[in-house]
């Protein structure tokens, strides 16, 4: 069933068994075992069924820190962050599990092992599950050969169209396996002698609560700390459960900097087919940093794609990345019509992307998805003096690189550019000044980090089942358990850990 909010009458009281807050990735990746497994499941979304760029935001934040350099970076809708998700699925590596000494609060409270059975659970459920090749050839194979002692091929998925939680959603209200209240924001979890009895939600004019005996947050890494911060105090806890929680705000800083020129074109798309049905799941590839030189030059692991470039002139990365947030044409603005009049290169590249032209060329533009490092000052708080139409603080957003990030970046770029240098395929390099990046980066909306999972309140928000440290039955699943960013697109670890949580919670029951 979906149910508009506004339309409940006040003071109203729903039950349920699981109470999840969100529909996007983490939250219909949770529902989906709990689902099948015939438990009574209720959303609450804080968007409506389909958002207009017309339409006033459904929540607001207080940005007092770098900006992020799109206008779409949260999904206020039914269906969340995957109504524009593009679709691009990859497991983080090994290494980004591992506490790296050269990087602080690194490590994650679980093992690449512990996930990979549930990586093919969400690889399966967002892409179809065929075997692909775990490599691709072209030029980032070509590249990485030549560069052995430095970079690694990585496969990246990609499924045409990608998938979307929303007509997952309806199938499920339609046929009775779950609710979905939309138009409604949570407010409050209430707590009685340690366990949460109550949601508080606002909608419209009024208020209603919904009792459930468990409530999953995935209301994302901006969202999910306001809940549990505004949830302390008169009706929860005095303290909050740990001093991580809202901390570390983190996302993979993303952009254009710098060209490699080849001696011979980049002609075809660097992609490998397979067919799901109606679906093309494609593959393409990525080059990252091998562990051993990342360790020895004590580095992230970065990642850095080579784009057909249209000619020898840098990208407009800061108009490009204006688009990243864009689902369609409803999401247009002025501001966009104006970059397109200005830079031609954006119609190039999305004609490029969106159309089987076979363009020719000898430039690669370098696309970098960079690991933001683990940083407590980047963080998420309320607001002491901005409030939402419930009286509610609202999310006081203050994302920051570190300069240790600039000057990691600046180092990287440069043994990188030297590998270039020296690469038999390579004609010349045009190395781009840091400013450039330094003014032009944007998050690439991967919001993670401020509910981390550790195993101790001293050291994160949430355990290894994603259960919030001093409530006994809340837990998280969406990007802001991730204690390290990784480089690499974060919805498919997101799935995975909700299919694990779900998993965990149905056997619960």
């Amino acid at each position: 069933m979906l149910i508009d909010g506004r339309q409940l009458a006040a003071d109203t009281t729903l039950e349920a068994d699981i109470c999840i807050v969100g529909t996007g990735m983490g939250a219909i990746s949770t529902a989906h075992p709990l689902v099948r497994a015939g438990l009574d499941v209720l959303f609450i979304e804080t968007g409506p069924m389909t958002a207009s760029r017309r339409d006033p935001p459904s929540l607001r934040i207080e940005s007092s820190g770098r900006p992020f350099g799109i206008a779409t970076s949260r999904g206020l809708e039914v269906g969340g962050g995957t109504a524009f998700w593009h679709g691009v699925c990859a497991p983080l590596d090994d290494e980004h599990f591992l506490a790296r000494p050269w990087i602080a609060h690194s490590g994650w409270a679980i093992t690449r092992g512990d996930l990979d059975p549930w990586y093919a659970v969400a690889l399966d459920f967002l892409c179809g599950g065929q075997d692909m090749p775990q490599d691709t050839a072209g030029h980032h194979g070509g590249m990485a050969l030549g560069m052995g002692n430095m970079l690694a091929s990585k496969a990246y998925r990609y499924r045409s169209p990608p998938f979307r939680g929303k007509p997952v959603l309806r199938e499920w209200c339609r046929n009775g396996k779950a609710r979905c209240v939309y138009n409604s924001t949570a407010l409050q979890l209430r707590q009685r002698h340690g366990r949460t009895h109550a949601l508080v939600v606002g909608s419209g004019a009024q208020r209603f609560e919904v009792r459930a005996k468990r409530f999953v947050i995935a209301a994302g890494a901006l969202e999910t700390p306001r809940l549990l911060l505004n949830s302390l105090g008169q009706h929860g806890m005095a303290q909050p459960p740990s001093w991580w929680l809202g901390r570390n705000l983190i996302d993979h800083p993303a952009g254009y900097l710098s060209q490699v020129t080849f001696r011979q074109p980049l002609a075809a798309k660097p992609k490998a087919h397979a067919s799901a049905g109606k679906e093309d799941v494609q593959v393409f590839p990525g080059l990252m940093l091998k562990r051993e030189f990342q360790q020895t030059h004590r580095l992230p692991n970065h990642a850095v794609f080579i784009r057909k470039g249209i000619n020898r002139r840098p990208v407009p990365n800061k108009a490009v990345m204006s688009f990243l947030g864009v689902r369609g044409p409803r999401d247009i603005g002025l501001s966009h019509v104006a970059s397109l009049v200005r830079h031609p290169y954006i119609l190039w590249r999305i004609a490029h992307q969106k159309l089987p032209l076979g363009l020719r060329s000898h430039h690669g533009d370098l696309f970098f998805m960079t690991e933001q490092l683990p940083n407590p000052d980047s963080q998420v708080s309320l607001s002491g003096h901005e409030r939402d139409r419930y009286g509610m603080p609202i999310a006081r957003v203050h994302w920051q690189l570190c300069k240790q990030d600039i000057e990691m970046f600046t180092q990287y770029h440069e043994l990188l550019m030297d590998g270039f240098r020296g690469h038999g395929d390579v004609s010349g390099c045009r190395a781009d000044p840091m400013t450039g990046w330094r003014d032009t980066c944007a998050s690439a909306a991967h919001h993670l980090g401020t509910a981390r999972m550790a195993t101790t309140p001293r050291h994160g928000v949430v355990d290894t089942d994603l259960k919030v440290f001093g409530f006994e039955n809340v837990w998280v699943s969406d990007g802001s358990v991730f204690p390290t960013a990784g480089s690499v697109n974060p919805s498919l670890t997101i799935c995975a850990l909700g299919h694990r949580l779900g998993s965990h919670l149905t056997a619960l029951r």
